[in-house]
Parts: structure tokens; sequence; C-alpha cells
């Protein structure tokens, strides 16, 4: 008999064990909602948040600079994206004129013809617009985003956003091209008036 009861034990603990491996394992369904895109967006904070300071902005400009005249802004976004790809042992990114002059132009183009996407008016892609530069990459990516008012907030808002901080973070990339343009007149559909692009490039 007791051998009996011991066989009926093993047999209920050799089930138990694998009803528990199972439940154990995991679900064939389960995914994840992060992900990583060489191309992000990020839209605009709080309306209230356009009002703070206007004062304080540069017009429209009708053609880029060149990197060594970054205007304020686009130095203090390139100063805390160098910033934080330290934090990571990423190598600190150069201002390229050619990619500063495509990011300069997409945020001129979004001002000027009331519309917020990687699409240029003309229908152009990010890839398009360097090439266009004359930029030759090898690897590339751009953030955008509109209606925030100073650098701080709009890293603070692309660091936040899991694609738009990768691109910041990506240690294989080692140029940049910055573009803010401010629209004081602003008043179509897409009113945001502060636009910001970034551009990531790798030459090839």
């Amino acid at each position: 008999m007791q051998k009996l009861f011991a066989a009926i034990y093993c047999t209920l603990a050799l089930f138990l064990t694998a009803l528990h491996a199972i439940y154990a394992q995991p679900s064939d369904t389960a995914t994840s909602s992060a992900h990583s895109t060489p191309i992000n967006t990020i839209t605009t904070p709080p309306q209230t948040a356009l009002a703070l300071n206007q004062s304080l902005y540069l017009p429209i400009v009708a053609k880029p600079r060149s990197p060594n005249d970054l205007n304020p802004f686009e130095q203090d976004v390139l100063t805390l994206v160098n910033s934080e790809r330290a934090k990571v042992g990423c190598g600190a990114l150069t201002a390229n004129d050619k990619l500063v002059a495509a990011a300069r132009g997409h945020s001129q183009d979004m001002a000027a013809n009331d519309f917020f996407s990687h699409t240029g008016s003309n229908g152009s892609s990010p890839g398009d617009r360097i090439e266009a530069q004359g930029y030759n990459w090898s690897t590339w990516g751009e953030n955008i985003a509109a209606g925030y008012t100073t650098p701080a907030d709009v890293m603070g808002g692309w660091m936040d956003s899991p694609g738009h901080r990768d691109n910041i973070l990506n240690c294989s990339f080692t140029e940049i091209g910055i573009g803010y343009v401010y629209n004081a007149n602003d008043a179509g559909a897409v009113d945001y008036r502060h636009y910001w692009t970034q551009v990531f490039g790798r030459p090839g």
C-alpha cells in the first residue's frame, strides 16, 4: 500500500511540475512596444506653451547659414545632444554644413508652407534633401518637432520618445544638421510657430 501511495504521489508531483512549466512559458503573442526607426516625428506640447517668451525667437531666415554661424538655439541643441551622447559613451557629433542646410531648409519649408511632416512640400524625403545638398551618406536619420519654444524643451520631448532618443544616441552617426525656424505670423491650419529639424548622418 505504501508503494501505491508513493507511486500516486510521484505521478501527481510530475503532473504539477509539467503544469507549472506550461504556465511559466512566455506568451507567443507578447510584443514589445519599443521600436526604432530612422525617421521620427514629435508633436507640439500644450498650446499654452506657444505664447512664452516669443520675443526671444528668431524670424524665418531666407536661406541656410553655415554651421559656423549656428543661431543660439541651434547651438544649444547641439550642446545638449552631445551631452546626452557622452552619457552613453557615444562620440560627439559635429555640425556639417550640408546637413545644416537640409535641416534648416526643411524647417523653413514647414514654417512657410503650413505643414508638419518628414515629407517636404515638394514630395521630398529626408534622404532626397540631404542628397540634394551633396551629402554622400552611409546612414542617416531625422527628427522633427514643432511647438516647442526652447532648446531644452524640444530636447526633453525628443529624449522622452524612444524613437527620437534612439536617433540622438545612435553611436554610428558622426555628423548633424540642426534647423530652427520661428514664424511669428503662423496663422495657417498648422500654426506651431516653432519648427525644429535634426538631420543625423555618417558620410559614405
